[in-house]
């Protein structure tokens, strides 16, 4: 136990304890930076390319579903048109009037097709087999309503079914070279909004290269992407990557997650999130060894680094260590021989260190001895002074307090009531003002001191002036700094009712407001033009409060109540000229 509270080696000397103290140090400090260094710099770039990753998979989502629930409401609207509804509901009849009805429609396709470029193509088919397509055409005269997609869309008429890739359609698109493997289909069913009965289908094929852009443009760094899979397991699209086709389906088994995968020898950050309604899934994709590599460059440099500090840093502690330990032995020598009573001894030193510095030290505490008896002499004379200035202050407003307490009885003898009462209200005005020294009183206490404010006002201005208070009586415990209501009401009087010729009121609220107490004071005087209250505010908010502005008693208040509490608090103005003013305070509510 002795050992510990003496060091390490309590028997070596301190340029040995110094030495190896700061080797240690310094070889821990390295170590501990490198290692902790490098691995929170590894889990900070794996934060940010997983946050990376999430944002670009998320954007990409957000508008593949956007584009999807387009689709789907085009294929509803077509699905609601009563051109379409005539067309699915009558049977073929002569081919002239076929014909015309099947334009009919054509029509309708076309109005979309013309505002949506990423449209390939659409066609409604009716269960009579009658089908009318807009850029899209039957291949061989076998019914449309054989084919699967449109066996799918009858089947399940309630929901909107997606085809990726639909290879070996009896469709074809009419006036583009675009391939299977180039479109994206929507079919849903047509029902008869009457009865509910099913009618037909309508498909549509979006061009894949409005997705194909969006995920292209969706960076994973170098080597990363993003490609999106159909609730079957089957690329929906994919940016040319070897790898994607070795990422099954079955990874896949919760609706949102993350993990890492070992594909061809290499480790792979994966990402998955599910389109609602549809099952499909988006997944991100990114190399762990591209994210990792500049991590073990910064974990090699620190271990070059770390061999060549610690060379220096024990060169530098040797010569460090002699700059103290040489002066420090000069030095208990010289305070050995102060023990033994030789106070004329002094301690030379030619530097300005810390070392000098407590030379100088021990010779000023030398020469300071007889100098610290004779202060403590004038210190203890400086305290009775003091103890006897603060007993006449304290007799002083005693003597203001029975003085006034004298004319108060001696108006009311006079039956002077108005007097007395003005004479109160000075009494209560003063003491609160003083309040025995204290900064903080109770709300209350402000409240009252306020009243006998504004007591002395209305004897003064005889009926023009009244006011309101209306403070709940669950704050007015609340402690606040005194005196900041008095200033904001003097300031309503002399600035807002004063120059009217009408009778002036003041109001004094207090409200609770989440974490603040807040009081405001209010009067119907002149109000404030907009560009002054401005000014005024902007000074409110600002440090440093210049000019003739200071002048006012608000900056006073809003300079006491920020400097106590914090800039989260202060005063501010509202006012309409013309209409009155409002002066708002935040306070703490725990004072």
């Amino acid at each position: 136990m002795t050992s510990m509270r003496n060091g390490l080696f309590p028997n070596r000397s301190i340029r040995f304890k110094l030495l190896f103290y700061f080797v240690i140090i310094i070889s821990f400090s390295i170590l501990a930076i490198g290692l902790l260094g490098s691995t929170l710099y590894q889990n900070s770039i794996k934060d940010e390319m997983n946050t990376h990753t999430t944002q670009m998979m998320n954007q990409v989502k957000s508008h593949v579903q956007v584009y999807m629930e387009e689709m789907d409401n085009i294929a509803y609207y077509l699905s609601r048109n009563e051109t379409v509804l005539d067309f699915v509901r009558t049977p073929p009849s002569s081919a002239g009037e076929s014909q015309e009805s099947e334009n009919k429609v054509k029509a309708v396709q076309s109005m979309y097709l013309d505002k949506h470029a990423e449209i390939a193509g659409t066609i409604v088919v009716s269960r009579n087999g009658r089908f009318a397509g807009s850029k899209l055409e039957r291949i061989t005269r076998d019914p449309l309503t054989a084919e699967s997609w449109y066996r799918a869309g009858v089947e399940e008429p309630d929901r909107l079914h997606l085809i990726s890739h639909p290879i070996g359609r009896n469709i074809r698109t009419a006036e583009e070279n675009i391939s299977a493997d180039q479109i994206l289909s929507f079919v849903r069913a047509i029902k008869d909004p009457d009865s509910g009965r099913v009618l037909g289908a309508i498909l549509i094929d979006m061009k894949l290269d409005i997705i194909q852009d969006l995920i292209d443009a969706a960076s994973l760094g170098k080597s990363g992407f993003i490609f999106i899979m159909d609730e079957s397991g089957g690329i929906v699209y994919s940016p040319v990557n070897p790898i994607v086709y070795r990422i099954p389906g079955e990874w896949f088994a919760d609706p949102t997650g993350s993990s890492v995968k070992t594909i061809r020898s290499a480790d792979y950050q994966i990402f998955h999130h599910t389109f609602s309604g549809i099952g499909w899934r988006i997944v991100g994709v990114f190399p762990l060894d591209e994210s990792l590599k500049v991590v073990k460059e910064i974990r090699l440099f620190t271990a070059l680094i770390a061999v060549v500090t610690l060379f220096l840093a024990f060169v530098a502690s040797v010569y460090f260590t002699n700059s103290i330990v040489l002066p420090l032995g000069k030095l208990r020598s010289l305070m050995k021989r102060v023990e033994a009573g030789d106070l004329s001894l002094r301690f030379r030193s030619k530097s300005k260190d810390e070392i000098g510095q407590l030379g100088n030290s021990f010779n000023n505490m030398v020469d300071e001895i007889d100098n610290l008896i004779a202060l403590v002499y004038q210190e203890q004379k400086a305290k009775r002074e003091a103890e006897l200035k603060t007993l006449q202050a304290q007799i002083k407003p005693h003597f203001l307090y029975n003085t006034l307490d004298t004319i108060q009885w001696m108006a009311l003898d006079r039956e002077a009531d108005d007097i007395a009462e003005i004479v109160i209200a000075l009494t209560h005005l003063f003491r609160i003002s003083l309040s025995k020294g204290q900064e903080i009183i109770p709300l209350r206490d402000e409240l009252q001191h306020v009243v006998s404010y504004l007591k002395i006002q209305m004897a003064r201005y005889e009926g023009k002036l009244d006011y309101v208070i209306d403070v709940p009586e669950s704050l007015l415990s609340t402690p606040i700094l005194k005196i900041l209501l008095q200033p904001l009401v003097e300031n309503a009087i002399y600035h807002g009712i004063k120059p009217k010729t009408e009778k002036g009121l003041i109001t004094i609220r207090g409200r609770k407001e989440a974490y603040m107490l807040v009081l405001v004071v209010e009067d119907n005087g002149i109000g404030i033009p907009g560009d002054v209250m401005s000014r005024i505010n902007e000074l409110l908010q600002s440090e440093h409060q210049v000019g003739e502005e200071r002048g006012y008693g608000l900056f006073n208040v809003n300079e006491r109540i920020k400097l106590s509490h914090g800039k989260a608090y202060g005063l501010t103005l509202e006012s309409e000229y013309g209409r009155g003013t409002k002066a708002i305070l935040h306070l703490p509510l725990n004072g």
